[in-house]
C-alpha cells in the first residue's frame, strides 16, 4: 500500500468524525429558529430539515416537487414576483424575501427566506440552498402594536381633555384638538418644536412636562409653581397644579394640569404627557360661594346677635315665671303651716287659761288635743310639700354631675319603671306598653335613664289627660349612633305654643296646681347634658311623642 494511500483504520476514524461532526450541525439545525431548504437545477424543493414541521405551520409535502412561485404565495406584486423568479433563472443569491402563504389551518404566515445558487466539483449549477424564517409573529406583534399605536392617537386625540406629549428631547409629538381649541395653536405649528410653552405662556419657560422629562427636583418645581402643586401619590415622578394662565383666553383661564413621565422597558424616562383641564368655572362658583358664605355669615352673626337678645328676654320671662310660680308653690303649704301655727297657739292661749283659771273640763282638752293633732298633720303635709319642692330645685343643680356609665340591659330598666307605674294606671284603666329588644346593652348613664322614664311618665299622667282606654308607649330601637327611644301616649297632645316653651324652666299648663314646671326641663338636662342626646316633641295625632336619641358609649 502506497504511503499516500490512507488505512482503513484513517478511513474509519475520518468517517466516524464527520458522522459526529454531521450530528453536532444536525443539532444545531434542530434548536436553530430557522429552518433550511434545497432545491435542485430546475428551482424544485426537494427536501427541508433542520426544524420541526410547526414552523412552516404548512406540511411539507405540499412543498416537495414545486417551485416557490408556484405554491399559492400572497402580499406580492407581479413585478415582485417575476423580479424574484429573474433572480433565480440568473443564479444570484438573495437575502431577506418576504411573503405570504396560508397555513394548514388557513391563517396566513409570512416567510422571510435566503438563498444562494449550488454547484459541483466541476461548476455545475446543482440548484439553491437557503434558509427560512416563520415572521408570523412578528408581523402580528407589529401589526398589533400599529394598531394600538393609532387606537392610542384616537383616544388622543378624540379626548375632551387638552393634551400633549413631549420625548426626551423635549419636542412635541403629540397636540390633540382639546389642546389647540384651549390654546389656539394648531397641532402642525406646535408637533415637532421644543417650545411647547407657547402654547401657555407668554415668555420662555418650562412647562411641568419639560420639567417632568428632567427629572427636575422638587426645589426646581417650586421655583415655577411655587407652592401650588403637589407631587403624585399615584404615579412616581408625577405632579399636579392649579393655576390661572393669563394669556389663555381674553380673560384667562383657570387649569388643572398634571404631568407624567413616560418610560421605557428599562424604566428610563423618554418624555412625558400633560393633561389640562378648564376649571375657571368651578373657579368662579368657589368664589362666588365663599363671597355668599361671608355674607351669610355676617348675616349670621347678626342673627346670632338678634337671638342673644331674644334669649335674654326669654331667661328675663323664665325668671318672671319662676318667681311667680314659687312664690305661688311655696305660698300654699307656708300659708297652711303659719294657719296651723296660729290655730295651735290660740288653742294653746284658750287652754292655758282655763288651766290657770283651774276651770279646763275633760272635753275642752279633749277638743284642744283633737285640734292639735289636725294642725299637726296639716303643718306635716304642707312642710313636706314644701321640702319636696326644694328638692326638685336641688335636682335640677346635681343633673351635671350624674356622669357615671355602666353596661346595662335596656329592657330590664323600662320593665322596672314601669313596673312601678303599673297599679296606678291599672287603677284608671291606662295600657302600659314596651317595645324593647331583650338582647338590647348599652353603655349609658343608668339613673339617668331612669330619672327619664319617670319624669315622662308623670308628664303623661298627669297633664295628657288620659282616661279609660288610653295608652302609654315606649318603644327603642338600634340607629347609626346610637339608640332611639320613641315615648308616645294619646292624650290631649300639646298645642305648638306649649310645644314651643315645653323645655323652659318652670314653663308648665298647670303652673299653681301643683306642679312646678321642671319636668320636662329637667329631663331635657338630662339627655342633652348628662347623656350627651338630643330631644324633640311632634304631635301623635292624637297625643304627643317624645323621640330621644342617645349615643351608646361603648363604641366611643
Amino acid at each position: 500500500m502506497s504511503e499516500k494511500t490512507p488505512s482503513i483504520e484513517a478511513l474509519e476514524k475520518k468517517i466516524r468524525e464527520l458522522e459526529e461532526e454531521n450530528e453536532i450541525l444536525s443539532d444545531f439545525a434542530g434548536l436553530s429558529s430557522e429552518w433550511f431548504w434545497e432545491q435542485d437545477a430546475s428551482f424544485r424543493f426537494v427536501r427541508f430539515w433542520g426544524m420541526l414541521t410547526e414552523k412552516l405551520q404548512r406540511k411539507q409535502s405540499l412543498f416537495i416537487g414545486k417551485r416557490r412561485w408556484e405554491m399559492p404565495i400572497q402580499g406580492l406584486t407581479d413585478e415582485e414576483i417575476q423580479a424574484h423568479i429573474d433572480c433565480y433563472e440568473q443564479h444570484l443569491p438573495f437575502r431577506d424575501f418576504e411573503y405570504e402563504v396560508p397555513g394548514n389551518d388557513g391563517a396566513i404566515q409570512h416567510y422571510s427566506v435566503s438563498g444562494k445558487p449550488a454547484y459541483d466539483r466541476e461548476g455545475n449549477f446543482t440548484g439553491y440552498r437557503g434558509v427560512g424564517r416563520n415572521l408570523t409573529l412578528l408581523h402580528n406583534a407589529q401589526k398589533a402594536v400599529r394598531a394600538s399605536q393609532q387606537q392610542l392617537s384616537q383616544i388622543l386625540q378624540g379626548s375632551p381633555i387638552a393634551t400633549f406629549v413631549i420625548d426626551k428631547e423635549h419636542k412635541v409629538t403629540h397636540w390633540n384638538k382639546a389642546c389647540e381649541a384651549l390654546t389656539g395653536v394648531p397641532a402642525n405649528e406646535a408637533i415637532g418644536r421644543d417650545d411647547s410653552w407657547r402654547g401657555f405662556y407668554a415668555e420662555s419657560r418650562p412647562t411641568m412636562a419639560d420639567l417632568v422629562v428632567d427629572n427636575a427636583p422638587v426645589a426646581k418645581i417650586r421655583e415655577y409653581y411655587d407652592y401650588h402643586f403637589a407631587v403624585s401619590s399615584l404615579i412616581s415622578g408625577a405632579c399636579e397644579a392649579e393655576d390661572l394662565f393669563p394669556n389663555i383666553g381674553p380673560s384667562g383661564h383657570w387649569l388643572h394640569f398634571n404631568a407624567s413621565p413616560l418610560l421605557d422597558t428599562e424604566g428610563n424616562t423618554v418624555g412625558a404627557i400633560e393633561t389640562l383641564q378648564d376649571i375657571t368655572d368651578r373657579v368662579k362658583a368657589q368664589q362666588a360661594e365663599k363671597d355668599h358664605h361671608l355674607k351669610l355669615k355676617r348675616a349670621h352673626e347678626e342673627l346670632q346677635s338678634t337671638l342673644q337678645q331674644l334669649v335674654e328676654a326669654k331667661k328675663l320671662a323664665g325668671l318672671g315665671r319662676l318667681v311667680s310660680g314659687v312664690a305661688h308653690e311655696l305660698n300654699s303649704p307656708l300659708g297652711n303651716i303659719l294657719l296651723g301655727l296660729t290655730t295651735a297657739q290660740n288653742n294653746l292661749e284658750e287652754i292655758q287659761q282655763s288651766f290657770e283659771c283651774k276651770n279646763l273640763s275633760q272635753s275642752q282638752l279633749s277638743q284642744y288635743l283633737e285640734t292639735a293633732a289636725e294642725s299637726i298633720v296639716l303643718m306635716d303635709h304642707n312642710l313636706n310639700r314644701s321640702i319636696n319642692l326644694i328638692n326638685r330645685f336641688k335636682e335640677l343643680s346635681s343633673d351635671t354631675k350624674t356622669k357615671i356609665t355602666s353596661n346595662f340591659s335596656l329592657q330590664e330598666v323600662a320593665l322596672g319603671v314601669f313596673g312601678a307605674y303599673q297599679h296606678r294606671c291599672a287603677e284608671r284603666q291606662i295600657d302600659l306598653v314596651t317595645a324593647v329588644p331583650s338582647n338590647l346593652m348599652i353603655c349609658s348613664n343608668e339613673e339617668a335613664l331612669e330619672q327619664i322614664l319617670v319624669s315622662l311618665l308623670e308628664n303623661s299622667l298627669n297633664h295628657a289627660q288620659l282616661g279609660e282606654g288610653s295608652r302609654i308607649e315606649l318603644t327603642v330601637t338600634n340607629v347609626k349612633s346610637g339608640i332611639e327611644i320613641g315615648f308616645s301616649d294619646n292624650g290631649k297632645g300639646m298645642n305648638e305654643k306649649a310645644k314651643e316653651h315645653a323645655f323652659d324652666p318652670f314653663f308648665s299648663s298647670k303652673m299653681g296646681h301643683g306642679t312646678s314646671g321642671l319636668g320636662l326641663y329637667r329631663v331635657y338636662n338630662l339627655v342633652s347634658v348628662v347623656l350627651g342626646g338630643s330631644i324633640n316633641l311632634y304631635n301623635n295625632e292624637p297625643g304627643l311623642l317624645v323621640k330621644i336619641t342617645l349615643p351608646d358609649l361603648s363604641s366611643v
